[in-house]
């Protein structure tokens, strides 16, 4: 089996390897599409396997490849065209890696560029419209009890959880996806990712023994990915999804930038008036931004303090606070205990 460092390499060698039908016109091995290339039926559509990677080269001549650990297909097709509104019983993670690719998405044509991720749930219905220019597009699919596993599984904060628990599959009435890009350019940061995509690629189409272990690291890995390097936009037919999505990058934010975080470094940031912010926060978090920061402040302090031996001032100044005797009272009212304390405490505990 040929090795290839990066999935664009693998685009590249099968453009000029496997791809040339050679005079054998259209062929079709796999089960679920139809020899019109059009999805036959819900029941073959049917993902029989936890994971399943599906990789599809479209031509600017209406080309079009598909390959996935069922079989091959080529096609060619008029194009533009539109492809038939479906659902799935699955979430699919899509991801572009050369190119640009279109989806109707809640009644609105939405293109995606390369090196974005796109995250349906299973209750959106879509359309993929194909146009006449040159792409490579990658579809993860996953089971959504799969998809549970995998997030209890992994071993990080519960902004995991409200990434797609709350955003995807366990909603019932509402239609979402999820419309991810990188933080910022970062050529290092798309090399991992495809590196990381062509190894679950590779792993899914040879399917060796211990496969799925390997596969199983590599999704909690791209997760994580996701998570910490991207920046999340929820689209959704509901209001409280939306609400959520604002809250998901609220905290994120005031998380990261406790010591220094303002309301109206929010406005500036997300665009909602400074009254917006609080009504979210009390709405679902039962505080007030003031209060909500404090509380964040209070925890990290206290982290500080057990697994650091900085100087209490310093992480007084450290979680946003020059003035020392006002920190210790925000910190004994929050904790019962002053810094001193559990500092002592901590002590105490690891000599034990």
């Amino acid at each position: 089996m040929t090795n290839f460092q990066r999935i664009s390499n693998r685009i590249e060698y099968i453009k000029s390897v496997y791809m040339k039908p050679d005079g054998q016109g259209e062929y079709d091995e796999l089960p679920f599409f139809d020899e019109a290339g059009i999805l036959s039926s819900t029941e073959n559509r049917k993902v029989l396997d936890k994971l399943s990677v599906l990789l599809v080269i479209y031509g600017a001549d209406g080309a079009e490849w598909s390959i996935s650990p069922m079989g091959k297909r080529f096609i060619c097709r008029e194009i533009p065209r539109r492809g038939r509104f479906h659902k799935h019983e699955y979430v699919e993670i899509l991801y572009v890696i050369e190119g640009s690719f279109t989806q109707i998405l809640l009644g609105e044509e939405i293109r995606f560029e390369q090196g974005e991720f796109v995250i349906t749930d299973q209750n959106c219905e879509h359309a993929d419209y194909i146009e006449a220019k040159d792409a490579a597009v990658i579809f993860l699919q996953i089971r959504a009890d799969y998809l549970e596993q995998l997030l209890k599984s992994y071993d990080g904060t519960d902004e995991m959880q409200q990434f797609l628990f709350h955003a995807l599959w366990r909603q019932k009435r509402e239609q979402s996806f999820l419309e991810l890009r990188k933080t910022e350019a970062d050529c290092n940061l798309q090399f991992d990712m495809e590196q990381l995509l062509e190894f679950l690629v590779s792993e899914d189409l040879a399917r060796e023994p211990g496969y799925e272990k390997i596969e199983q690291g590599l999704m909690i890995r791209l997760l994580q990915h996701l998570c910490q390097d991207y920046t999340l936009q929820l689209h959704t037919d509901s209001r409280e999804s939306r609400e959520k999505a604002l809250l998901y990058e609220l905290e994120c934010y005031i998380r990261t930038n406790a010591a220094t975080v303002t309301v109206a470094e929010l406005e500036k940031r997300f665009h909602y008036h400074r009254n917006y912010y609080h009504l979210i926060l009390k709405k679902y978090r039962g505080k007030s931004f003031q209060q909500y920061v404090i509380e964040i402040r209070m925890k990290y302090a206290k982290q500080l303090l057990e697994q650091t031996a900085l100087p209490i001032k310093r992480i007084a100044q450290q979680v946003g606070y020059e003035n020392i005797s006002y920190f210790y009272r925000l910190f004994e009212k929050h904790f019962g205990k002053t810094p001193k304390d559990i500092r002592q405490d901590s002590v105490l505990n690891s000599t034990r």
